[in-house]
Parts: C-alpha cells; sequence; structure tokens
C-alpha cells in the first residue's frame, strides 16, 4: 500500500513538471520572438504580456496540487480509518475473516486478534480463579464449622455437670468422633494446599509403588474388617521416580474411598502393574456407585454425591480432589468407571521415568 502511495505521488509530480515545462517554453519562445524592437528585448512588455498566462498557470498548478494533496490524503487516511474500524470490530466480537481490509494490514489485524483472545483467556482465568476462591473459601468455613458446632454443643452440655455417666460417655465419644473428622479435615486441606505450592519445585525420588500399597492396605485392613470388607492387594514390583508422601497420599485416599464408600460384605481391589514405560494403579470396589452426571464433578473439592452419607462415613470431599492434583504433579492420568449401585473402579497411569 506504501509503495502504491509513493508510485503515485511520483507519476503526478512528473506530470506537473511536464505541463508546466511545456507550457512556459512554448510561452517564452512566443514572447522572445515577438517583443523584439528593433534588435532589443522589450522586458517590460514581455512581463506585462505573460502575467496573465503566469498567473492563470499558478492557480492551475495550485489547484492541481491540491487535488493530489486531497487524493494522497484520503488514500493515506483510508486505511487508518478502516485499521481502526476493524479493531473496533475485532473489540465487538467479530472475526477478523469478517472484516473487510487492506491485504497488507491482516498480519497487523490477526495481532490484534490474537492479543484480544489472550487477554480474554487470562481475564476468564482470573475470574475462574477467584471464583474458586471463594468457593473454596466458603466450603472450608463450612466444614470446619458444622464439627466445631457439634462439639462445641456437647462441651456445653458437659460443663453443666448435669449429665449422667451414660450421657457423658456418649457426649464424650461424639466429641472424640468430630474432632477426628475435623483433625482429618485440616490435613487434607494442608496436603491440597502443599501439593498446590510444590509445583514448581519438583524433587522426585526411585520408589517402589508395591512397597507402599503394601503398607496402606495394612493400615486400612482392620478398618475393612470392621465394616466386612474383603481388601485385596495384587502388585507387581513396579519402581517410578516420584514423591513418596504424596503416592502415599493417593493411595491411602483412593483405598479409604473404597471401603467408605462400600457395601457391607464387599470388597476393593487394587491392582498394580506396568505396561510399556508407565505404571498402572487400579483400585476397583463394589460399593455405592456413582450417578453418570456426577461422575465429572467427583474430582472437583468438597464435591459428595451423597452427602449424607459422607456425614456418616466422615468423608471430607477432598479425598478424590487430592488424588487429581497428585497424579498432574506427576504428569499422569486418571480415569473413573462407575456404575450406580454397582461400584467403582479408577485407574491411575503414572509415567515410570518421571526425572
Amino acid at each position: 500500500m506504501e509503495k502504491k502511495i509513493y508510485y503515485n505521488l511520483a507519476m503526478v509530480s512528473t506530470i506537473t513538471a511536464i505541463i508546466t515545462s511545456l507550457v512556459l517554453s512554448f510561452l517564452f519562445y512566443d514572447l522572445y520572438n515577438s517583443q523584439i524592437i528593433d534588435g532589443y528585448i522589450d522586458f517590460k512588455s514581455m512581463f506585462l504580456s505573460i502575467l496573465p498566462a503566469m498567473v492563470g498557470l499558478l492557480v492551475f498548478i495550485l489547484i492541481l496540487l491540491y487535488l493530489v494533496s486531497y487524493i494522497l490524503t484520503s488514500k493515506i487516511i483510508k486505511p487508518i480509518k478502516i485499521t481502526t474500524e476493524s479493531i473496533e470490530s475485532i473489540l465487538s466480537g467479530k472475526k477478523v475473516e469478517d472484516i473487510e481490509v487492506y491485504e497488507e494490514l491482516k498480519p497487523f489485524i490477526n495481532t490484534i486478534q490474537i492479543q484480544k483472545m489472550d487477554i480474554e483467556n487470562y481475564i476468564l482465568k482470573l475470574k475462574e480463579t477467584e471464583k474458586m476462591r471463594r468457593d473454596f473459601t466458603a466450603n472450608v468455613s463450612h466444614e470446619l464449622k458444622t464439627p466445631l458446632t457439634s462439639i462445641n454443643g456437647f462441651a456445653e452440655i458437659l460443663a453443666t455437670g448435669m449429665t449422667n455417666k451414660e450421657d457423658t460417655m456418649q457426649f464424650a465419644s461424639i466429641i472424640q468422633k468430630e474432632g477426628t473428622n475435623l483433625l482429618g479435615l485440616i490435613d487434607s486441606i494442608i496436603n491440597l494446599s502443599r501439593i498446590e505450592t510444590m509445583n514448581y519445585n519438583k524433587t522426585f525420588e526411585k520408589i517402589n509403588i508395591k512397597n507402599i500399597a503394601e503398607e496402606i492396605v495394612s493400615k486400612l485392613t482392620i478398618r475393612a474388617k470392621d465394616k466386612n470388607l474383603n481388601l485385596n492387594l495384587m502388585a507387581e514390583d513396579v519402581e517410578i521416580y516420584g514423591d513418596k508422601r504424596m503416592l502415599e497420599d493417593l493411595l491411602y485416599n483412593l483405598i479409604d474411598n473404597g471401603i467408605k464408600y462400600n457395601r457391607p460384605n464387599g470388597k476393593v481391589d487394587v491392582f498394580i502393574n506396568k505396561l510399556d514405560n508407565n505404571c498402572i494403579i487400579k483400585v476397583k470396589d463394589t460399593g455405592i456407585g456413582i450417578p453418570e452426571n456426577e461422575q465429572e464433578k467427583i474430582f472437583e473439592r468438597f464435591y459428595r454425591v451423597d452427602k449424607s452419607r459422607s456425614k456418616k462415613v466422615g468423608g471430607s470431599g477432598l479425598g478424590l480432589s487430592i488424588v487429581k492434583h497428585i497424579v498432574i504433579y506427576h504428569n499422569g492420568e486418571i480415569a473413573l468407571n462407575s456404575k450406580l449401585d454397582k461400584g467403582t473402579e479408577i485407574e491411575i497411569t503414572l509415567p515410570i521415568e518421571n526425572k
């Protein structure tokens, strides 16, 4: 576009110069031949003769220059105007391909479009982060308030000294249970916060997943037996690079969930094996299952499928959210397969060479 403007300017200037030169040449040649008197040139008569022609020529040149400047200014301003309108169109939501613009300006307009999209995505992420923060604060407040209210209520009754021995034992047992739930919730929140803040300081070591799984299963076997559940571990020796504490939390939360939300006389099967360059961890239970329309939300913080049941078994709603964050931290993948009233299977794939 810039080359076209310079080309037009050069052409107009050249044509103007040629016309002016021709007119002046013919004019002076004619005057020179007609104003010679007795061998002398009458300059005064020559000047008076050519004055009207010179004025006319000057006016013509001025008009021509005005027209040229008007045309050139229009050619320069038009792209600027189109560019401004294009930017306004982009900001109002139109796509680049829907906007008429000079071919030379398309890269610039495309850049504006990309920058606008980047800004919109950034603002959207900020809004989502702020919403998550508000939701998290509200959920934590609610989850902390429930056991604290219960503890405070029963403590007030005990403080009156008007309860018999049987009631005292019952209320003390409730306070202990709620206190345990409260500590578990706080531990889960701390773990989740720790995982999120460690994303840029990964320190992995070589770990035998089978050994960790055996320790976790040993810890939870008594709890499984209390619910008449069979807890089974079928594991190969698989070593991966990872964070030991996190992987302990991952296995604990998966198996603990399988026990909590299971049926009496059911079972929880834990499988660990190597596939290609990955470690596959699979936990399968015969529990209540998860409705299909709620499966996408199951890894969200504080989300519970059955709130009343979670309250009875002491679930915080953070277990699977912690699992998901640990999997992401280890560059892995997580998959859920669940059917209502039949059970749930969670499969995790972790890369072995995760340095």
